[in-house]
C-alpha cells in the first residue's frame, strides 16, 4: 500500500512555463504530415504516467465520420505532449486517420488500449481532450454528461475540483459539448469502464502556435492535474 500511494504524487512546478513557438510547432510536427492525417503506421501512442489519471486526444489528427473527413483539434495533439512532460499522467492520442474514437460504439484498438491502462495502472479519472472553435465566450467548456453530471458516477469532489482550478478562467459547463451521447469517449470510459470521465472542450485561441496563448492553457490544464490527483489521494 505504502508504495501504491507514494506513486500517486509528483514534484509540482514552482513557477508557470513559457513554451516558444518552436516548441509548439515541434510537438504538432507528427499530426499536421499529410494534411493532419499523421505521419506513419501506428493509430495511436500512449505514454505510461506514474499518476491515477490518463488524458486522451482522440481527434489530434483528421477523422473519418459517416465516411467523411472530419477536421482535427488543431493543438490537441501538441498540449497532450507538454502535459505529458509538466505532469505524470497517463497520456493516449491518435497519430493516425482511421475512423471516429468520439462516434463509435465499437471496440476499437484506442479504445482496448485504454480499456487495458484503466485496468492496469487504476486510474481514478480519465479526461478526454477535445477543440472547440473561438467563437463563443468560453476558454474552456467541462463536458460531464449533462446537468446530471451522470459521467462523473457519482464522484461529487471532481467537478468542484475542477472548477476551482479554473477559478481564473472563462469556463462553461456542458455549454456546448456535454459528452452525453452513447457513442462518445466520455460515454465509453464511465459507462463501460466505470471510470469518471470529463471531456474537456478547448477554445481555438488556445490552441495555437502562439507562444502566450498556448502556454496559458497548458499551465492551466497542468494546475488542474495537480490539483485533481490531490483530490484523487485524499478520496482513497
Amino acid at each position: 500500500m505504502k508504495k501504491k500511494i507514494i506513486s500517486l504524487f509528483r514534484k509540482k512546478s514552482s513557477k508557470e512555463k513559457l513554451y516558444s513557438t518552436n516548441f509548439i510547432l515541434k510537438e504538432e510536427k507528427e499530426f499536421f504530415e499529410n494534411n493532419y492525417k499523421g505521419e506513419g503506421s501506428e493509430d495511436f501512442k500512449y505514454s505510461e504516467g506514474s499518476i491515477p489519471i490518463l488524458i486522451s486526444a482522440p481527434h489530434s489528427v483528421k477523422q473519418i465520420r459517416n465516411n467523411e473527413y472530419k477536421a482535427a483539434d488543431v493543438y490537441t495533439g501538441a498540449l497532450i505532449k507538454t502535459l505529458s512532460k509538466t505532469t505524470n499522467a497517463h497520456v493516449i492520442y491518435k497519430t493516425k486517420t482511421k475512423g471516429d474514437e468520439n462516434y463509435t460504439n465499437k471496440n476499437t484498438p484506442y479504445r482496448e488500449k485504454i480499456k487495458e491502462i484503466v485496468k492496469d495502472h487504476h486510474i481514478k479519472v480519465v479526461i478526454d481532450l477535445h477543440g472547440m472553435s473561438d467563437k463563443g465566450d468560453s476558454y474552456i467548456d467541462i463536458g460531464t454528461g449533462g446537468s446530471d453530471n451522470k459521467n462523473l458516477l457519482g464522484c461529487d469532489y471532481i467537478l468542484p475540483c475542477v472548477k476551482k482550478s479554473f477559478h481564473n478562467v472563462n469556463y462553461s459547463e456542458n455549454k456546448y459539448f456535454s459528452a452525453k451521447g452513447e457513442l462518445t469517449l466520455s460515454h465509453y470510459c464511465s459507462h463501460v469502464l466505470a471510470v469518471p470521465t470529463l471531456q474537456l472542450e478547448i477554445s481555438r485561441k488556445y490552441r495555437s502556435k502562439e507562444s502566450k496563448n498556448f502556454s496559458f492553457m497548458v499551465n492551466i490544464l497542468s494546475q488542474m492535474i495537480d490539483d485533481l490527483n490531490d483530490e484523487i489521494i485524499h478520496h482513497l
